[in-house]
């Protein structure tokens, strides 16, 4: 336990929090009961949804299903346990994700609990699944006060036995997964794809989302089938570079590019400060770039930063002095599907955007013929409550509900005899999740097993899930390449 921070105690459904031992200026979100206390201008904390405090009018809808939810449980007689759903909740405009994200996140969370208290998608039907949220504030640097509030719930008449979601991938993310971890608590990460997150240096940690290093090998496969493939310039996110509290997603996608496409780089790269760093960033991000660009002409532009600066960097490229000089732009990201809708656009400006990511979801919404097995049965569930249907092409309504899934498999794989498991029962069978134990995730089956190579760190990453290669806009005839899926291993 984190010393001065919260003591927790759950009583019936609700969370209660000893007021006297938070540090700071702090103030009640949603009465004492709710979990919830406002720090540095934000409501960050454990919720439940029955406290009758809402992140937002925007996120009311969800959180009180998941409070009806976890009612209808705890009033069942049968066993219940708690599993936690970390994120930075009250995201602002400096924030690596939205506010849409994040309720695309939350409403995938829910539907997973749905689908595991309801049916056997996650093996026997109990114990079932308390949800609550936890917000570590919108840059997540407030995940000390709420490590501190999970880890007392541990023993709690409900137990927290796992944590789902954990935000993105920060030097944030990274501590507090191995505070939990110190306490054997579990985690399962949704989008955190930076390969530093790993079980070796977070024992416990699993992820329902493909490392960095995997996306860039599939990327690596997909651009060596393109003949005009032949030299290569990185732009990259520096706040890749801070020595404090370095963005770990920019700075393992910037090293995974550069050893990858070591002989394809033969220009100096171009660095930009992202929006969603901690830095001031310079509102014309790209302008200078996008001019060196054009001076050397390489076949491919590397992208190593965030999707919330990528269309940034594409109109830069569409305004560019080399306009009629075709231009292709490679990454990787979980959520990048928004980018289809650019087609038209990108074409004219004669771009071209080719991306590895984790789902396609539009696609399988169309039932295209590489759609994961169990998508359909998932997206039935998240349509019959009623939540927009844009949010099912977002890559990170599916991984949140993977994260929630995947815990809820291994919680049922720990349940011995009708007992009620402990955090530390998961922690011990997350990396059992394979053979006949595989989870059934909407963005393709998930298997986890311990791996020898790096000292068991690649053992977090999923094996056996696809990843789509996209490319926008899509090329004109069936003889040119097209979209194509890669396997994990």
């Amino acid at each position: 336990m984190l010393a001065g921070l919260a003591t927790l105690v759950l009583i019936g459904s609700a969370i209660w929090v000893s007021k006297t031992q938070f540090n700071g200026e702090k103030s009640w979100c949603g009465g004492s009961g709710s979990g919830l206390s406002r720090i540095s201008g934000e409501c960050v904390g454990v919720t439940d949804g029955s406290g009758g405090y809402y992140f937002s009018s925007d996120l009311k809808p969800v959180e009180k299903l998941i409070a009806t939810a976890n009612e209808t449980a705890l009033k069942s007689g049968k066993p219940v346990v708690t599993v936690a759903l970390l994120e930075p909740i009250t995201v602002n405009g400096t924030s690596a994700l939205t506010a849409t994200e994040i309720r695309n996140a939350i409403e995938g969370a829910y539907t997973a609990q749905v689908r595991a208290n309801t049916t056997r998608v996650a093996g026997d039907e109990t114990p079932l699944i308390r949800l609550v949220l936890a917000n570590e504030g919108g840059h997540e640097d407030q995940w000390p006060q709420v490590a501190a509030q999970l880890e007392s719930m541990i023993d709690s008449p409900q137990p927290l036995v796992a944590v789902g979601g954990l935000g993105v991938s920060t030097t944030e993310t990274l501590r507090g997964a191995q505070e939990l971890s110190s306490h054997h608590i579990p985690t399962v990460g949704a989008i955190n794809t930076a390969d530093q997150l790993n079980s070796q240096s977070i024992p416990g940690f699993i992820r329902v989302a493909a490392s960095n290093q995997q996306a860039v090998t599939a990327l690596k496969s997909y651009l060596g089938g393109l003949q005009d493939t032949k030299s290569a310039i990185m732009v990259f996110d520096s706040n890749s570079d801070m020595h404090s509290s370095p963005d770990l997603f920019t700075a393992s996608l910037r090293s995974d590019l550069q050893a990858t496409f070591t002989k394809l780089l033969e220009f100096a790269p171009q660095g930009f400060v992202g929006l969603s760093g901690k830095n001031s960033a310079n509102p014309d991000l790209f302008s200078s770039i996008t001019t060196n660009i054009c001076a050397v002409k390489p076949s491919v532009v590397l992208y190593a930063g965030r999707s919330v600066d990528l269309s940034g960097f594409l109109a830069s490229l569409e305004r560019r002095v080399c306009a009629d000089t075709p231009i292709t732009v490679a990454t990787v990201g979980t959520n990048l599907n928004a980018f289809i809708a650019q087609a038209d656009t990108l074409r004219s400006s004669k771009i071209t955007l080719i991306y590895s990511t984790q789902t396609a979801s539009p696609d399988w919404l169309a039932n295209s013929p590489d759609t994961p097995t169990h998508f359909a049965d998932f997206a039935a569930e998240f349509n019959s409550h009623h939540f927009p249907k844009a949010d099912l092409t977002d890559g990170g309504t599916i991984a949140a509900h993977d994260s929630i899934l995947t815990a809820a498999r291994a919680i049922r794989l720990a349940t011995q005899n009708g007992s009620t498991p402990k955090a530390s029962d998961v922690f011990s069978q997350v990396l059992n999740l394979n053979n006949q134990f595989i989870v059934p995730g909407a963005g393709g089956d998930l298997s986890f097993s311990y791996h020898p190579g790096a000292n068991g760190s690649e053992s977090s990453d999923p094996i056996g899930k696809p990843l789509p290669l996209i490319t926008v806009p899509r090329l004109p005839t069936p003889t040119q390449r097209q979209d194509t899926y890669v396997t994990t291993h």
